[in-house]
């Protein structure tokens, strides 16, 4: 053994007999070479950015992925879009068959029942039938084409006449239009005209009028030339009564009796008769005959102008108010002169 050691140090060189610091395994230098390389390697893997590169100056350039579509998928896409846009369009033409088949029939006149000539105006209505209602039986009854325009349930509210107030359903006002309506300086017939303007001004859709102007013959107001009747208090009946007001003028002598029998032949519940004439004076037979036709139903209400003050004794149109229910006044004609 000391034989061969000797032998061994004599091949081994004398620097590193000298320097025994200097022996390193083989393993070790083995350790120290790959832990090298892996730092470097990492060094190298640290200078580099994910997902940005570097650009020709330098600067870092976002960098994505593009996925081009292949040329069937592209196909597929436009035969979808066509195939919705024809839908539309047909969708488009079947909504404008049904239209154009209406517009070029020929047109059809309106089966429209004749009107009563008593409703004209904003007057009152029946409410329509409700089908498959519960009433329906009671709806349809009343709506029935022979009832349909029959006129309404009327009311009875009150309407005053030179302070003389009164209710019910049906008024008459019979005025005087003789010549003497136009003394003094017309004031009588003017303010008779403002008065009965105002009076109906007062009356609710659901009652109803008539206007009587008398001389020697009687006036009464009309509609399309078809003869007189009650006319319910619309607002379109109300604007042709003042037409037919205004277009009466003072004329002639005077006749009571003619215009209050006609006033009578309207049923009404209330007559409002005005006269500027004392003469002639209703006779003791004027007064039964008028008693007679309205056999207590209308209450007449007497408006008498004049001049001076009232004579009261042997007054027939006092006699005729009470008799049949009703006021008498008087207003002296003067006085209009003075509140124009």
């Amino acid at each position: 053994m000391p034989a061969a050691l000797t032998e061994l140090d004599h091949q081994t060189p004398q620097w590193q007999r000298n320097s025994p610091l200097l022996v390193v395994p083989s393993w070790a230098a083995s350790l120290a070479i790959h832990s090298l390389l892996l730092f470097i390697l990492i060094s190298s893997l640290n200078r580099c950015d994910s997902g940005q590169t570097g650009g020709t100056d330098g600067e870092l350039r976002s960098v994505g992925i593009y996925v081009k579509q292949s040329p069937d998928a592209e196909k597929t896409d436009d035969t979808e879009q066509e195939t919705q846009e024809e839908t539309q369009n047909n969708l488009a033409y079947q909504t404008q068959e049904p239209l154009k088949d209406v517009l070029d029939q020929p047109p059809v006149d309106p089966l429209l029942p004749e009107l009563n000539s008593k409703l004209l105006g904003a007057g009152p209505t029946r409410a329509p039938a409700v089908p498959n209602s519960p009433n329906s039986d009671l709806t349809s009854n009343l709506m029935s084409p022979s009832s349909a325009l029959a006129p309404p349930v009327m009311g009875t509210g009150n309407v005053n006449f030179f302070d003389a107030v009164d209710s019910g359903k049906r008024f008459v006002f019979v005025l005087d239009c003789s010549g003497s309506m136009a003394a003094p300086q017309g004031a009588p017939i003017r303010k008779a005209r403002s008065e009965l303007i105002s009076s109906l001004s007062g009356l609710t859709h659901h009652q109803q009028f008539q206007i009587i102007f008398y001389n020697t013959t009687t006036r009464a107001m009309q509609h399309r030339g078809k003869s007189a009747e009650l006319l319910y208090a619309t607002d379109i009946n109300r604007t042709l009564a003042r037409q037919f007001i205004q277009s009466v003028e003072p004329d002639g002598g005077t006749d009571h009796i003619p215009a209050l029998k006609r006033a009578l032949n309207f049923q009404p519940d209330v007559i409002f008769f005005l006269t500027d004439a004392k003469h002639p004076q209703l006779s003791s037979a004027d007064l039964n005959e008028i008693r007679r036709l309205n056999r207590g139903k209308a209450k007449i209400h007497c408006i008498e102008f004049g001049e001076g003050f009232p004579v009261m004794e042997g007054n027939s149109l006092e006699k005729l108010a009470r008799q049949n229910k009703g006021s008498y006044r008087y207003y002296n004609v003067r006085k209009f002169l003075r509140n124009r």
